[in-house]
């Protein structure tokens, strides 16, 4: 990559570096595999965060009750 660098206190890419470097892609059906993948994966984790919050809304509840329960 420092071949591609250019200027001296902060290295940076300018167009014309950028222009001349192949950007390699994979063909479009494995594009649309991968992005499927992809939106598969987001949906569990999407899932994942809506268990831990409920699952932390459900440790509140109970810290409550038990909390009213050693007071009472």
């Amino acid at each position: 990559m420092a071949k591609y660098q250019a200027g001296t206190s902060v290295p940076a890419l300018s167009q014309s570096v950028l222009s001349k470097i192949t950007f390699l892609l994979p063909p479009t059906a494995e594009q649309s595999r991968i992005v499927q993948k992809v939106d598969e994966l987001m949906a569990i984790c999407d899932a994942l965060k809506a268990a831990i919050k409920e699952a932390q809304q459900t440790q509140l509840f109970l810290a409550d009750a038990i909390t009213e329960q050693a007071v009472a």
